[in-house]
This record gives C-alpha cells, sequence and structure tokens, in this order.
C-alpha cells in the first residue's frame, strides 16, 4: 500500500508542476506540524510535508502533501502516513473562499480516503453562507486499532444584524463506520464591543445527539446528548501586518443527564503577513471541563498547530 501511495504522490506532483509551469506561478515548500494530548493520557503528532508548484501567497497556493502521524497513549503505540492534494484561496480581508485537502491514508490497521473541504461565500453585504465536510479516523486508540473513521457534513450561516453584531448558526451530521451517528448544532452571537481596541464579546451554544444504533463498545466519546453554553470574549490586532487573535472562554456543559459541570477555553492564533516571501501561521489552546485541572472525573485537552511556507522562486 505504501507503494500505491508513493506512485500516487508523483503523479499528483508531476500534474501540479506542469499546470504551475503553465500558470508561470512560483514554487514554494511548506512543513507543518500539529499535535495534541489530554488528561486521559493519548497524544497524537502529525508531521507534514507539502511541495507547493503553484503559489501565490499564503492564502492562495495548491500542492502536494506527504503526512507521518503518530498515537501513543500509555504503553500502546500507533502510527499511519498518506498523501494529499491541498489547496486553499481566501481573501484576506473576509476570509471568504474555499480550502480543500484530500488523499489516501494507511492507518494502524486499514487504508482510507480522507479529505476536508470549507467554502464560504457573501450572499449579500449582511450575510454569509458556507458548507463543509470532512473525513478521517476517529482518534482514540480504541478506534484506529478497529479503523474506525467517521464522515462529517454541514453547514453555516453568518448575518450581521447590525454593523456591530454579528449571529452565527451550523449544523453538522457524522457518521461514524461501525454504525454510530451524531447530530450537532452551534448558535454564536458576536458583539464588536470595543472596535478601536479590538475587543469582542461572544455567546456560544451547542447542542449535540449522538445514536449508538445499538453499539455495545464504546471506543470514543460519543454521548446520547450534549448541551454547552459558554461566555467569550475575543481579542484581535495587527501590529506591523502580524495578526493576532486571542480568545476566553468560561460556560457549563451538561452530558445526558448528568448534572451540569464547568467548561473552560483558550486559544491564541498568530498569522504573518500574507504577500511576502515567506508565511507563518500558528494555533495554540486548551480547554477543559469540570474544573481547572484534570481530575478523574475532568477532561483537558491542549492543542499546537504550525505552518511555515517558503517561497523558492524570489
Amino acid at each position: 500500500m505504501k507503494h500505491h501511495i508513493t506512485v500516487l504522490a508523483a503523479f499528483t506532483a508531476f500534474s501540479l508542476s506542469t499546470y504551475a509551469w503553465a500558470a508561470d506561478n512560483t514554487w514554494a515548500i511548506s512543513p507543518a506540524w500539529n499535535q495534541s494530548s489530554d488528561s486521559d493520557g493519548l497524544s497524537v503528532h502529525k508531521a507534514f510535508a507539502t511541495a507547493m508548484p503553484s503559489y501565490t501567497n499564503g492564502l492562495k497556493w495548491q500542492g502536494v502533501e506527504w503526512q507521518e502521524q503518530r498515537y501513543k497513549q500509555n504503553s500502546t503505540a500507533l502510527s499511519g502516513h498518506g498523501v494529499n492534494y491541498t489547496a486553499q484561496d481566501l481573501d484576506a480581508l473576509t476570509g471568504l473562499g474555499y480550502s480543500l485537502k484530500v488523499g489516501l491514508n494507511q492507518g494502524p490497521e486499514k487504508t482510507t480516503v480522507i479529505g476536508d473541504w470549507n467554502y464560504n461565500k457573501a450572499f449579500n453585504s449582511q450575510l454569509n453562507w458556507g458548507v463543509f465536510a470532512s473525513r478521517d479516523w476517529v482518534e482514540s486508540i480504541g478506534a484506529l486499532q478497529q479503523g474506525t473513521h467517521y464522515d462529517l457534513v454541514g453547514g453555516n450561516v453568518d448575518y450581521q444584524v447590525h454593523p456591530r453584531i454579528t449571529l452565527v448558526g451550523a449544523l453538522a451530521q457524522t457518521h461514524f463506520s461501525d454504525g454510530q451517528d451524531r447530530q450537532q448544532q452551534r448558535a454564536r452571537a458576536v458583539w464588536d464591543a470595543w472596535p478601536d481596541q479590538g475587543i469582542t464579546l461572544q455567546w456560544a451554544y451547542k447542542h449535540q445527539l449522538g445514536d449508538s444504533h445499538g453499539v455495545t463498545t464504546r471506543n470514543y466519546f460519543n454521548p446520547d446528548r450534549l448541551d454547552e453554553s459558554m461566555g467569550l470574549i475575543g481579542w484581535r490586532r495587527r501590529i506591523e501586518g502580524w495578526q493576532w487573535y486571542a480568545r476566553l472562554g468560561e460556560g457549563r456543559q451538561q452530558v445526558n443527564s448528568e448534572g451540569h459541570t464547568p467548561a473552560r477555553l483558550a486559544e491564541l492564533q498568530l498569522t504573518s503577513p500574507v504577500r511576502g516571501d515567506w508565511y507563518l501561521k500558528l494555533r495554540a489552546g486548551r480547554s477543559e471541563t469540570l474544573g481547572l485541572y484534570s481530575s478523574n472525573n475532568g477532561y483537558v485537552y491542549r492543542y499546537l498547530d504550525v505552518q511555515w511556507i517558503w517561497r523558492l522562486d524570489r
């Protein structure tokens, strides 16, 4: 199978290089690193190396990507790899446009097609709409050992009811390859409270319904019902072309018929100027439920994503 993935990578790279030569676009390379860990002891590390024959700027490019992933929990270690076609074309001011990744990934037990697609467009000056879809492995040790993957589809709407107030709604449906399903609805209100300081006040709500369809062995978290409500403060600032964004959230979560428990979130994002010989994007965050620190009854999730793009034809 690794031979087939390598052949696919070579064919994709050749096709893209032919397109880039015809369109007279520049080349770029991009290493990237994603990692996450949680209070259950699971750690996930992913490394990416991308060749971009068609590169315009940090928000518009296409290329072929090699991916390696590692999973570890206690004494169990699993791995996988794959090759992806990846493309992006986003507006620097509005964020509208599309991003796409589709490829073939060899997991610890099986090989499957994976993908991630987002498309957002303005309907008018007040209303934006979008659709999204993804397919990937369910990242728990039990699910990976069974070769379980998910298919997710959904849509979102952003409506500006006032120059400083925006309402956001999203619906998503997830089907798991072991037969389970999940429905999720999200709502968010954003108030541009202090525009000069880049500070927003937000409220977010998530409602989730899971259906096991009689599956008795649950290798991942998919409760019958989950509700979460959270208030957040956001901060966005552009400093010498660098875009900073941070948010802090505090709220409550309820799983099934259990009592409400605290939920918290913290995230930082940093992106370099879009145009130039290189582009950097970083995202780091932490979410937690039932208390500030991990405990037998709590859950903490930490993540870090870094991408660096270097233009070759300068």
